[in-house]
């Protein structure tokens, strides 16, 4: 039997949280200078706070616009798999998507038969174009969960949304802003004042 030769060797920690979110002024430069699909499914992620493989499989069966959802079947955890709430923004883009999708995916791979599967030439592309500092697709996603939390979105309405079991997991992707700590100190004066 072969014996693992760095068995007993500690690895360094290492520090892959990112906690890159867009501003308002980066998100708008950076949807008008998308092509399509990116620009659907980074507004959808900054709409809904899915994932990126969320928004690339969702399937026509699965969006319920009159109830106000899109059903997202996949996930490792049952807090994954979940009821997506929609802004008004979400809704009318998912609407005219599914006038449009001539197969089952609202963003169809190369054939219609299955999902697109990454889009990260378009986001690199679109990176340059708009010369907002670089991010991750996926940091539309952190950007999200910032803004909500920044709204006063419970942290355990805040798992629940983004399909999270833990709400220990919340906490990487909330990020408040030093302005929205100075407010918080404000609404916590007030708060005392009126006591």
């Amino acid at each position: 039997m072969a014996k693992n030769p760095v068995k007993k060797v500690s690895f360094l920690d290492e520090d892959n949280e990112q906690t890159r979110v867009l501003n308002a002024e980066e998100e708008k430069l950076y949807l008008l200078a998308a092509s399509q699909p990116l620009q659907d499914i980074a507004t959808l992620m900054l709409e809904t706070g899915m994932r990126p493989e969320e928004v690339h499989r969702i399937r026509r069966e699965n969006v319920h616009i009159g109830q106000g959802y899109v059903f997202n079947p996949f996930g490792k955890t049952k807090a994954a798999r979940r009821k997506v709430p929609l802004s008004e923004t979400a809704s009318a883009l998912l609407s005219k998507r599914l006038e449009k999708a001539k197969g089952d995916f609202l963003f169809p791979g190369r054939s219609t038969d299955g999902p697109i599967v990454k889009v990260n030439a378009a986001h690199t592309a679109t990176l340059k174009r708009c010369k907002v500092a670089p991010f991750r697709l996926y940091d539309l996603r952190h950007t999200w969960a910032t803004r909500s939390a920044m709204a006063g979105v419970d942290l355990v309405t805040l798992a629940a949304m983004l399909g999270h079991s833990r709400i220990q997991m919340v906490l990487r992707y909330a990020h408040p802003t030093e302005e929205h700590q100075f407010q918080a100190m404000r609404k916590r004066e007030a708060f005392v004042a009126r006591s």
